[in-house]
């Protein structure tokens, strides 16, 4: 499990790393430091700028006040000395799965094209008009590598009862086959493009204990409870968190756990990098803070014990 648990943090770092190299190439691309350096205005920036897509330049713009490029006053922004380097070691390489690249490369030149307009037909981060690349992203190793993580955190075997909120087009297969055929998956999401890709694959399968509902999970009700729930990568797009956690510790057994698998905020300082490039999906808010997490947890009737693993997995046993 360490082994798994190495992997996603150091890719995740990597990641972020990769998205601060193309915010810095975005700036120097579209010209955006040179007129800094004689416009400190946000309107004159704005303004003077060629890029059309005038809230996505706005929202580059804040990023690099985030992670520290650019210094913000009173109704101006001004250019800071900085420096930028990508750490790399021998341990964080030999962890690296690079399949994830391509698809960072992908989106970085998506991000020409949603400065034209945020509906042009060539950005593909659409959940539904989108599903086969988000398929495809979901499919990569890194991927399957938190699936992984999670079965041996739950200690997932036939006969178990899980519930999967937020589950995409993959995690039916790879989290279903493990509790079957005795037991259940209940894969939940609002996409229905991503579950008519995971639907042909359980039919083809054959995995009758693997039931799929195209639902909102801030709205759903269990009526059933679970072993395991789990929450991989679906917080970052929920506006608030309380709604569904308490939903989710509604749906446990006593002693069942919830599975959190996210990039917390507190654990990787420049994750507004990335979230540049995946506010290119419109639902998508933030990636979500431990602090918030627990603080929705104690919000609830719920007694419970948080576990923190590594830099991206919280586990909570409901007593």
């Amino acid at each position: 499990m360490n082994s798994l648990v190495k992997k996603i943090d150091e890719n995740i770092s990597a990641m972020i790393q990769i998205s601060m190299l193309n915010l810095i190439k975005l700036g120097l691309k579209y010209g955006i430091f040179n007129k800094l350096t004689i416009k400190h205005h946000y309107a004159d920036i704005l303004s003077s700028s060629p890029i059309r897509n005038k809230p996505l330049l706005k929202s580059l713009l804040d990023t690099y006040v985030e992670v520290g490029i650019l210094e913000k006053g009173i109704n101006e922004i001004k250019m800071k000395n900085f420096s930028y380097t990508i750490t790399l070691n021998r341990e964080s390489v030999q962890h690296m799965l690079p399949n994830w690249v391509p698809i960072f490369e992908e989106i970085y030149k998506m991000v020409d094209y949603a400065f034209i307009t945020p509906e042009h037909p060539k950005i593909l981060m659409d959940f539904d008009k989108d599903a086969d690349f988000w398929d495809m992203r979901l499919s990569l190793e890194f991927n399957s590598n938190y699936r992984k993580l999670i079965a041996s955190i739950g200690k997932l075997k036939d006969g178990m009862a899980v519930l999967d909120l937020g589950c995409g087009s993959v995690s039916p297969i790879e989290i279903g086959r493990l509790v079957g055929p005795n037991g259940k998956y209940v894969g939940i999401d609002f996409s229905p493009g991503m579950l008519s890709i995971a639907e042909s694959r359980i039919r083809e399968l054959r995995f009758d204990w693997v039931i799929l509902r195209e639902l909102d999970i801030r709205t759903i009700i269990p009526r059933n409870k679970y072993d395991i729930v789990i929450m991989s990568f679906v917080l970052e797009y929920l506006p608030t968190l309380s709604k569904v956690i308490n939903t989710a510790m509604n749906a446990l057994n006593e002693n069942g756990k919830l599975i959190i698998i996210e990039p917390f905020r507190e654990n990787y300082p420049q994750i507004s990098a990335w979230e540049f490039f995946e506010k290119l999906t419109k639902e998508f808010t933030q990636f979500p803070s431990k602090f918030a997490i627990r603080n929705s947890l104690e919000q609830t009737n719920y007694d419970f014990k948080l576990h923190e693993i590594g830099k991206s997995v919280l586990v909570v046993e409901k007593l």
